[in-house]
């Protein structure tokens, strides 16, 4: 991982203390999540791809705010030491994605189901489709 600036180490330390798991290991029933609100150009992409590692997060859903930002946004967390697959939620097909995307949330459920690791990506837009995958009480069958 690269090394952080003072400004990041107390964000990435502030991820922590708020998504660190409950007691005795339970979660929340809608899960843990944050928001981190920096200014452009002063690390947020390095912030969540730390915290994600020393938190050992698994599944890891991070939005953007423009498809222009997704190819790039992975790119920089594979680079700061993220492993695993990555999806994303988006209508980008062909050379114009990096990585596998969808809009459809059976197929995305599909995808995502058989990894305790996932990173998706997804844009603010998709939102509606991610929140529906995320809080969903009953998955679409595969």
């Amino acid at each position: 991982m690269t090394k952080l600036r003072p400004h990041q180490r107390e964000a990435v330390d502030a991820v922590r203390a708020a998504l660190e798991v409950p007691a005795a290991g339970t979660v929340l029933e809608r899960g843990l999540r944050t928001q981190v609100v920096m200014a452009t150009g002063s690390g947020k992409t390095l912030v969540a791809a730390q915290s994600a590692h020393e938190l050992r997060a698994g599944r890891v859903l991070v939005l953007v705010p423009s498809l222009d930002l997704l190819a790039q946004t992975e790119a920089a967390w594979r680079e700061a030491g993220r492993t695993g697959p990555m999806i994303g939620v988006s209508s980008l097909r062909g050379e114009n994605a990096a990585f596998p995307s969808t809009t459809d949330v059976r197929e995305l459920t599909a995808w995502v189901r058989p990894f305790d690791k996932v990173t998706v990506f997804a844009t603010y837009a998709s939102l509606g489709l991610v929140s529906w995958f995320v809080l969903s009480d009953r998955w679409p069958e595969g």
